[in-house]
């Protein structure tokens, strides 16, 4: 038991340590001190909600409905896109490396939004690693440093 609780958190301190989208968001609220600590805390546990469901089967309703497959793949790539392209624009301006924006501070609540978006629109990623899911469920997935 022990043994699948240590592979757990291992594989849970390398996906937090990639710096992914959700991630690089975070940091990025961090730096402009904007809500970064309801941003972080909202970040935490929907990625343990995510997690759990991801290990009680949200793969599998996914496989089984291509139309939802279908609205969590498109809906993750318009939202990366668009998020990707407006951080694109903003590092290419000439003031990206000014303090603040001109914008001022946006509100709590807009913040947390995008924040929802960036988290939960890789939903596509449970689908991708629902056999990997299966296999550690079913205890036949092989150990770290191991061979399977």
């Amino acid at each position: 038991m022990w043994q699948s609780y240590l592979n757990g958190l291992l594989v849970a301190f390398g996906l937090i340590m990639a710096i992914g989208t959700q991630n690089a968001y975070v940091l990025a609220q961090s730096l402009r001190r904007e809500h970064h600590l309801s941003v972080a805390l909202l970040c935490i546990v929907c990625d343990a909600v995510l997690v759990t469901a991801g290990v009680f089967g949200l793969a599998s309703v996914l496989a089984h409905d291509p139309t939802l497959l279908a609205v969590a793949r498109w809906g993750g790539v318009v939202f990366l896109v668009w998020y990707g392209a407006k951080a694109l624009r903003r590092a290419i301006s000439p003031q990206s490396l000014q303090e603040g924006d001109g914008s001022g501070q946006r509100s709590r609540r807009a913040v947390l939004l995008t924040a929802l978006a960036v988290t939960l629109l890789s939903i596509i990623s449970w689908y991708m690693h629902r056999e990997n899911i299966k296999r550690l469920l079913a205890g036949t997935e092989s150990k770290i440093g191991k061979k399977g």
